[in-house]
């Protein structure tokens, strides 16, 4: 059971909208979250879903034809009511992102060590000799062999493991207290990615940073993660501890999920596929957004979007049918 105490990142009722030819397309639909000190949250949910959007409103980093409502607060500061400075002193210090694609997330011109002294250049006073050496410091912390060598090289020049290392030491170098891991493992191999969540778990453990992880990984979820909130459709379907969500799944989307994890003995099996299509942001659906898809769905659900029924004390599913199948 979570303990009760002050969230370090509260989200209520955000819904997150881009204006286009077409009108407001609602891309999140009014969903709360919290993420508590030192604790590693993982939101998951297939392609689409509204995670990556969720992760950029919390950064201030939509486009500017978003439009946001609700309440995001940070450390007790309301992260929608700042001006551009003061987003900028929190960005990269206190709350810090790494991003699914290195390539596009690091600057090719850039050697990777100037990439991270950037960082400290903008959000401490330190001096370059100072900044220098902090930097050899982290890279060393993150498992970059040669700080030195490395430091000079530009991104091409890395590995896709050795790239995301370098954007983890960008996140990290500031010590944030929330760090938003977008996808961080997808392009890179089951040893390196295992590494990875390794460093990650590491860094939540010994600089008290907490985390918020982004996956449409299951398998990678359990391992790292405490708290799960499931996304479907720019909403929260369900929310629970982890091992209470992979014990006790109480949403058919989330079961569906289970289920189209591989097994080991599912070689030359078919392997499960939750039938149908995530509906598109243009969709208007008067019901539950999953109903389509859903093989418990009755006549209710096509009209009706339930609230959150209750399973446990930190364990809620929105659907009619929840705890009953």
């Amino acid at each position: 059971m979570r303990v009760e105490k002050e969230p370090l990142l509260e989200i209520k009722d955000l819904k997150i909208a881009f204006d286009s030819a077409e009108g407001m397309l609602y891309a999140v639909k009014g969903i709360s979250l919290e993420v508590l000190e030192k604790e590693i949250v993982g939101i998951v949910g297939e392609s689409g879903c509204g995670k990556t959007v969720t992760a950029l409103s919390i950064m201030r980093l939509l486009p500017g034809n978003s439009r946001l409502k609700g309440s995001l607060f940070f450390s007790g500061t309301d992260l929608l009511s700042l001006n551009e400075e003061k987003t900028r002193q929190i960005r990269g210090k206190d709350i810090s992102m790494i991003f699914q694609e290195t390539l596009s997330s690091l600057n090719p011109l850039l050697k990777v060590g100037w990439q991270i002294d950037e960082n400290l250049k903008m959000h401490t006073s330190l001096d370059k000799e100072e900044r220098f050496s902090r930097v050899l410091e982290i890279m060393k912390g993150v498992g970059l062999p040669d700080p030195e060598r490395t430091y000079g090289k530009y991104p091409h020049e890395l590995s896709g493991g050795m790239r995301q290392r370098i954007a983890i030491a960008i996140a990290i170098v500031c010590n944030p207290k929330l760090i938003i891991a977008d996808e961080p493992t997808t392009s890179l191999d089951v040893t390196i990615q295992a590494q990875i969540l390794e460093l990650l778990r590491e860094i939540n453990r010994e600089r008290y940073s907490s985390i918020i992880f982004i996956s449409h990984n299951l398998g990678v979820i359990r391992e790292i993660c405490s708290m799960v909130y499931v996304m479907y459709a720019g909403h929260i379907v369900e929310k629970a501890p982890v091992s209470k969500l992979f014990t006790d799944p109480a949403h058919p989307y989330t079961m569906g999920l289970m289920k189209a994890i591989p097994k080991r003995d599912s070689k030359g099996k078919e392997l499960f596929d939750i039938r149908g299509r995530v509906p598109s942001i243009a969709e208007s659906i008067p019901g539950c957004p999953f109903e389509p898809r859903c093989g418990y769905a009755v006549e209710r659900c096509k009209k009706e979007f339930p609230e959150f029924k209750k399973m446990t004390n930190d364990h809620e599913a929105r659907c009619f049918l929840a705890g009953d199948i």
